[in-house]
């Protein structure tokens, strides 16, 4: 992976952490500074936030050299998936491609509630490219300092099993959290919750990677779509050469 660096890995749980590397950083940073003035804003967002836009990945460039391999280590780190393909040779390797990426905009007061990624399928990430904020201070706010739970400003992953309690995972954030990024599969409910006190925007990238099959029609029917539209070009093709002839 391009330098990417585990920052901390805690036992048992299904998302990866890492700290991306300078290059990949700066390759985000011009592509929030080079949106276009046509840059879509993303409407089906979770989030009650502010704005959130759609951006490019240049090149491919984010995916190939960073989200390849967290997307190919999260699912053969099932063993069903490594099985089938390297054992029983059941089916093909699969490929990913990153459907979407878009950054966000948050302000003070602003939060994310719980929700899942791409109707759950396939895998999704958050990258902190800006955080103002310091949870130690967030936590010591008046309506956080008195709580056996304190959790202004912090992401968090929930999990739960079956009809018993969900667990929740806070991962408190501060500005040594930028360049961090958090890869899980699209089911993991997550959200973010409020900052205060400072009129600066925290500043996140997402984005989904589903698998390249999704969004290609089986070979059957590409050929058969291929055949009928070659009949579609030579009935044109007959069109044009009889309105000749007749001429």
């Amino acid at each position: 992976m391009n330098e990417q660096t585990p920052s901390f890995q805690m036992p048992n749980v299904p998302w990866a952490d890492y700290r991306l590397s300078e290059e990949a950083m700066n390759h985000l940073s011009n592509a929030i500074d080079n949106q276009p003035p046509e840059a879509v804003t993303h409407h089906h967002l979770a989030g009650n936030i502010s704005r959130s836009v759609f951006i490019k990945d240049k090149n491919t460039w984010l995916y190939e050299n960073v989200l390849k391999e967290m997307s190919e280590y999260m699912f053969y780190k099932d063993w069903n998936n490594w099985f089938e393909v390297n054992v029983a040779n059941s089916k093909p390797p699969t490929k990913f491609y990153l459907k979407e990426l878009w950054v966000n905009y948050q302000k003070q007061h602003e939060f994310n509630p719980s929700h899942i990624h791409s109707g759950g399928y396939g895998y999704s990430f958050v990258i902190f490219i800006k955080i103002p904020t310091h949870w130690k201070e967030q936590h010591a706010l008046p309506l956080s300092a008195n709580s056996n739970i304190p959790a202004a400003s912090d992401f968090q992953f929930i999990m739960g099993q079956g009809h018993g309690p969900a667990s929740n995972y806070n991962i408190p954030l501060s500005p040594e959290d930028e360049g961090r990024i958090l890869f899980f599969p699209a089911w993991l409910m997550h959200q973010v919750y409020p900052f205060y006190g400072t009129e600066e925007e925290r500043i996140t990238i997402s984005g989904n990677i589903v698998p390249e099959e999704d969004e290609m029609p089986p070979r059957e029917e590409r050929e058969k779509a291929l055949e009928h539209l070659q009949k579609q070009v030579n009935s044109i093709k007959d069109m044009i050469k009889k309105d000749t002839e007749e001429t």
